[in-house]
């Protein structure tokens, strides 16, 4: 009799457990990252009697989560890579918008100019003409500024970004930390048993952690998680936490970087090229991929445009007979020194105005190698031959790079010949008289020649030494489109795979409310079938007690 009161008891006890598990998982529907539970039954150890081994009901050995470690690591890579292509794609778009606008375009003012200039060439002696064309290409310069001083902004925003990245990254890692620490202590107490939640807590956080910059989740004894980044940074062991920082890149001090913060040596540089993944890697990879190629291609028109005028201009005479001036100002190329730099070495670059259609839109890397200084074009990341004419001056691209001082091994700069054409550039000439339009001193002013040779710049390949001004442009305007749709798919896609497995993971861990409406029936009818044992059992005990 008391083995069938106790095995009824038992499977009330389980009945219960397995309707308050399911009662959790309809109430827990809406948590973000709440993985499903599922109440394990197992049978009891049966008791010999004389007629055999007889069963002794059931006991509940645990409450397990329904969760797919390949799937949810399918999932976080699947997460990190389109969190990336994302962050790129929304970044480019804003490039995209302000290149391709249809008003107040570079486009329309740079037309705009020339077609001034085809206007005072008709009549070269017109004092109003000859004021149109200044007031058109002091227009064109403000629209140069206007898009450069945009491109400016969006690498602002992505040190600011990059900040804020590295904050929640090193709030991420404590709270991680904080649930291993958690999770180790309560599965002790707990005799091996997990407590989900904070499980699935801690899962969470991983996920919006990956999804910012992409990690490696290692599982170690005791169900603790280190995580890694970046080909081995450690970032979380077991209850210790390490942190990042936001620090100033030692090759361009403009710009954020992201530092490993070393317990002994402090922050460290970690290689941008190690972060590809997550929104983090995404602006990373943006802004020296796409960013960088749209604001060096931006100011070599500018520059192109500049020096071509003012060469021209420059063989001309204006309305007194004076030999022309220059007409536009333009910024000087820059050159970075590495802040870790151990030698004395200083580097000086300067256009030759000659050469400067064949200068490029790019930036270069020179780096000692102990004897000869190694050039490498950042944007394609090849070795560019240097002419040396053996007094520390290397020619190249269009470039003259003056070398004084020592160097040691392994010292290195950035020179950027364009980045600062456009944040200098302005119109030199503010008297109309001074437009040298005529080809000889005693031209005079009906004398339009050289203005006719200006014009004829509009058609001329001067830009890079393949491209007029317009094709550069719309060269310009068309690789960033393309590169906006190809990002747009590619972010849709990796989009669609993450969604996919998403569903494929939720189909194992996610709650279905249907399923549990069943559970609860199911488990309700369970709890009523051991209810009526137990009441047979009565039953029968009474029986005997009035056999009596």
């Amino acid at each position: 009799m008391s083995s069938l009161i106790n095995s009824a008891m038992s499977g009330l006890s389980a009945a219960q457990a397995a309707l308050n598990t399911a009662s959790n998982n309809i109430s827990s529907y809406n948590v973000a990252g709440y993985t499903r539970q599922t109440t394990v039954l197992s049978a009891s150890n049966s008791t010999l009697t004389g007629g055999g081994w007889v069963g002794n009901g059931v006991y509940v050995s645990g409450v397990q989560r329904e969760y797919d470690s390949f799937i949810t690591n399918q999932l976080r890579a699947a997460q990190n890579q389109s969190s990336a292509l994302t962050t790129r794609y929304q970044q480019m778009s804003k490039i995209d918008d302000v290149l391709s606008g249809s008003t107040n375009s570079l486009a329309s003012t740079l037309q705009d100019f020339f077609s001034s200039l085809q206007t005072l060439v008709s009549n070269a002696e017109d004092p109003a003409a000859r004021q149109t064309v200044l007031g058109k290409a002091a227009g064109l310069v403000n629209q140069f500024k206007v898009n450069d001083q945009y491109l400016r902004d969006q690498d602002k925003q992505i040190n600011i970004a990059i900040g804020t990245s590295v904050d929640q990254i090193n709030n991420y890692a404590k709270q991680i930390a904080n649930l291993n620490d958690q999770i180790s202590r309560l599965t002790g107490v707990g005799a091996g048993a997990s407590p989900n939640n904070l499980l699935d807590q801690r899962d969470q956080l991983v996920s919006e952690l990956n999804q910012i910059v992409g990690v490696d989740v290692s599982v170690q004894d005791g169900g603790t998680y280190n995580v890694s980044f970046g080909n081995g940074y450690n970032l979380v062991q077991g209850s210790t936490s390490n942190q990042l920082a936001a620090v100033k890149s030692s090759a361009d001090p403009s710009r954020t970087t992201v530092a490993f913060v070393d317990g002994t040596s402090g922050p460290v540089e970690i290689p941008e090229k190690l972060l590809t993944s997550g929104s983090l890697g995404g602006m990373l990879t943006f802004r020296t991929e796409e960013l960088d190629t749209a604001r060096n291609t931006l100011n070599q028109l500018a520059l192109s445009f500049a020096n071509s005028m003012n060469s021209q201009h420059a063989k001309g005479f204006d309305a007194e007979g004076e030999a022309g001036e220059k007409l536009f100002d333009i910024g000087a190329p820059a050159v970075l020194a590495n802040s870790k730099n151990s030698g004395s070495a200083s580097v000086n670059a300067t256009i030759n105005v000659a050469d400067s259609a064949k200068v490029q839109a790019t930036d270069y890397k020179m780096e000692f190698d102990g004897s000869n200084w190694q050039i490498t074009r950042l944007s394609d990341k090849t070795t560019v031959t240097a002419t040396n004419d053996g007094n520390g001056n290397l020619s190249f691209d269009g470039l003259t790079v003056n070398v004084s001082g020592a160097a040691n091994k392994k010292d290195s700069f950035i020179v950027k010949p364009v980045a600062n054409a456009i944040v200098n550039m302005d119109l030199a000439i503010k008297d109309e008289s001074k437009l040298a339009l005529a080809s000889d001193a005693a031209g005079g002013e009906s004398d339009n020649r050289n203005g006719q040779a200006l014009l004829d710049l509009q058609k001329t390949k001067v830009v890079g030494g393949n491209k007029t001004f317009n094709d550069a442009y719309a060269s310009l305007v068309s690789t960033v489109g393309s590169k906006t749709a190809t990002l747009k798919t590619s972010s849709a896609t990796q989009a669609n795979v993450a969604t996919q497995l998403s569903n494929q993971q939720q189909s194992i861990s996610g709650v279905n409310l249907d399923e549990e409406y069943g559970n609860l029936q199911r488990f309700q009818q369970y709890y009523l079938a051991n209810a009526q044992v137990l009441q047979t059992a009565s039953t029968l005990f009474d029986a005997l007690i009035n056999i009596r």
